[in-house]
């Protein structure tokens, strides 16, 4: 419980404010660990919205190193709206890890048009940035131009082309109101996406985290951008945590040897050991320096450098006999310089694996050249030890589709949802390390892009233009783009 605590990389905190007329409403914070002094953004979920379905919203704006806070407001009561919304301020302004100076407003359908009319009402507490997803935007005989000059917060406007509640119209016009009269405004329409925003909700969300981040701290905030991987990957062991538990057993057993066998001495010929049971003890120990012997060289084995001994090793106990092709193919290559012989197993265990239970009809050359290999870019030095941990991650999601081109979507959508695209200096261009540190720029992505897909046995490669292309069973396609690469400012 302990190992798994300190694994999570959020710290949550469920809570209640009350109003100046002392009315109560539930709130939730989300901070990214460590604690430390963070930019807030203030979310409001749409109607019929709870705090127990914000869940996965929150974290997506939390794992970007921004500090969330949901309310649960009364949505039959709007003119209470702004005693809550007051009430959430002056609860950040108590706390330690809340920069109150670099503070968003993040609004859903309700939520958007009930915050821009408080932002609107309200004009010297109206936040560092306010983004409007999915909301009313500004119908033609609603006009209120005088009103609209009390806003002086940058603002994002987000909406999707084919929204069925409120018109993507509407939303072009405020946003042109608003350029009109000089205010810092970005629109943003999706195409293809409904008032929901799904499938794309988990992208657009990231996206919307990254514009937050970027607004807050700076342009160079990716320079100091830590993932949540990267946090799980300096947690302890889980042996450490583990330790406790071995000392006290440790100590009752010291203990029994000491004090509980007092007494316990029985007649002569009842401690007496016979000749078999002597033959059966030592037996024992044998068949268990066996076990063991046997344990250590498949858990020890494969930490091993790729060399003659160890592929030896690998073909003798390690390899299953209807993987030896695969192991044999892949093995030849010359590409295992200083790599682990794991990494070698993992490849072929995990890409067998997966034919075995999807099939998408590849014929074995290229099963072997394009899902099997390991190597995406063929430069020099490239790390060849990432199909475990994206095969654990995108397998699940697609292990019900029966067509590549379905399977590609859904892994280029969620690899979006999990990998920010950015421009700077020093981004991971190794899929490992893209993949730890959950940033890169559009050529990383396209690289990402390629081994996610080989992952899940999509046959995948780079073209002549660094772009990801896919197999779909009858010919080569170019990989679709995300539906958000950028927002910016």
């Amino acid at each position: 419980m302990f190992w798994a605590k300190w694994q999570d990389p959020f710290i949550r905190n469920w809570f209640t404010l009350k109003t100046a007329d002392y009315h109560y409403f539930k709130c939730v914070t989300v901070l990214p660990k460590p604690i430390r002094r963070l930019p807030v953004v203030v979310y409001a979920h749409g109607f019929r919205g709870s705090l127990m379905d914000d869940g996965f919203e929150l974290r997506q704006l939390a794992e970007l190193g921004l500090a969330v806070v949901s309310l649960e407001y009364d949505q039959t009561n709007e003119a209470g709206f702004p005693a809550e919304m007051a009430a959430v301020q002056q609860y950040l302004a108590r706390q330690r890890w809340a920069d109150t100076n670099r503070i968003a407003w993040v609004g859903f359908s309700l939520g958007a048009n009930w915050t821009w009319d408080y932002a609107l009402q309200h004009p010297k507490q109206q936040p560092q940035l306010l983004v409007q997803l999915s909301g009313a935007g500004l119908a033609q005989s609603t006009l209120n131009f005088q009103l609209l000059t009390n806003l002086h917060c940058p603002t994002l406007l987000v909406h999707g082309d084919q929204d069925e509640i409120f018109p993507v119209a509407d939303t072009k016009r405020l946003a042109a109101l608003l350029q009109t009269n000089g205010l810092p405004v970005a629109l943003e329409i999706l195409p293809g996406l409904s008032h929901g925003m799904e499938p794309e909700r988990g992208v657009v969300f990231r996206s919307i985290g990254e514009y937050c981040l970027r607004q807050l701290a700076g342009k160079n905030c990716w320079q100091n951008y830590h993932s949540i991987a990267q946090w799980q990957a300096k947690a302890p062991s889980f042996l450490v945590f583990c330790l406790p538990a071995v000392a006290w057993i440790a100590g009752w057993l010291v203990w029994w040897r000491k004090f509980g066998r007092r007494g316990s001495a029985g007649p002569p010929e009842v401690k007496r050991r016979s000749r078999y049971e002597t033959i059966l003890r030592w037996l024992a120990a044998v068949l268990a320096m066996l076990a063991v012997m046997e344990t250590a060289l498949h858990v020890f084995s494969p930490l091993f450098a790729v060399n003659g001994s160890t592929l030896a090793i690998a073909r003798e106990v390690l390899v299953q006999p209807n993987k030896n092709v695969d192991f044999e193919a892949l093995a030849c290559r010359p590409i295992w310089n200083r790599q682990k012989l794991k990494t070698l197993l993992d490849h072929v265990e995990l890409a067998g694996y997966n034919r075995k239970l999807i099939n998408w009809h590849v014929d074995d050359a290229m099963y072997r050249d394009e899902v099997l290999s390991p190597v995406i870019t063929g430069e020099a030095g490239e790390d060849l030890n990432w199909r475990r941990s994206l095969w654990e991650e995108f397998y699940p999601r697609i292990r019900h589709e029966s067509s590549p081109e379905d399977a590609t979507r859904i892994v280029v959508r969620h690899l979006r949802e999990r990998v920010t695209i950015a421009g700077g200096p020093n981004l991971p261009y190794n899929v490992p390390g893209i993949w730890l540190r959950q940033i890169t720029d559009e050529a990383g992505f396209e690289i990402i892009c390629v081994a996610a897909l080989r992952s899940v046995g999509v046959p995948a490669c780079l073209d002549s233009n660094g772009q990801a292309k896919f197999y779909d069973g009858n010919k080569w396609q170019t990989a679709p783009s995300p539906s958000v690469i950028d927002w910016v400012q």
